[in-house]
């Protein structure tokens, strides 16, 4: 009778610890489909992540190339504007002006201008957006050089304009307002593709 009872135990027993082992095995499934579940959700948004990580610098490297050159710039401070600067600066308008340039420089956009008046030669850069004058200079010079008479001379933009439609392509890189053999001239530089052009600053004509 004893044996009888000892063998129904350890059945028992084997069948309690099958049924336990069935539960933990399911368990670990569960965990396993959700653990599955989770690293799919993670993977999905890490995919949305990289396009729109990638979108973004599509967009990005699209506004860097629409916002090349200097042709469309709003500036607070215009040609004439820059030349009474000039003239403010140095205390006199009997300066004659030699030539006039304009370009970025350290991140910000400067006219150069350089005039002399038979005793000293000028030069003065200013700050296009903030009106800072900088880069100063008076040297005594007695030689005579070219004159631009501003007040016959078309604007920075129609020059740009025509270099632009006469290159085809490319963006403005900077430009200088000039005396060169006795014709008073743009030198526009354009880059991204196109080729400089010279332009006639009293009829817009491209040279």
């Amino acid at each position: 009778m004893s044996n009888v009872k000892i063998i129904k135990y350890g059945m028992l027993s084997l069948s309690a610890g099958l049924v336990l082992a069935g539960c933990s095995g399911e368990d670990t499934t569960d965990t396993m489909d959700t653990t599955d579940d989770t690293s799919m959700t993670e993977d999905s948004g890490t995919t949305e992540n990289t396009e729109t990580t990638d979108d973004s610098m599509t967009n990005n490297d699209m506004n860097q190339t629409e916002n090349k050159g200097i042709q469309d710039l709003d500036l607070s401070v215009s040609l004439n504007d820059a030349v009474d600067l000039f003239y403010e600066t140095f205390g006199c308008e009997n300066i004659n002006i030699d030539s006039v340039q304009f370009d970025a420089d350290d991140g910000r956009h400067v006219y150069s201008i350089d005039g002399w008046d038979g005793e000293f030669h000028y030069e003065l850069s200013i700050d296009a957006d903030t009106s800072e004058t900088f880069e100063q200079e008076q040297e005594e010079d007695t030689e005579q050089e070219n004159m631009i008479n501003l007040e016959e001379v078309i604007m920075p933009k129609e020059a740009m304009d025509a270099a632009l439609e006469a290159s085809g392509s490319g963006y403005v890189e900077e430009w200088e307002l000039e005396v060169e053999n006795d014709q008073t001239i743009y030198d526009i530089d354009i880059e991204g593709g196109g080729n400089d052009q010279t332009i006639d600053a009293l009829s817009g004509d491209v040279l």
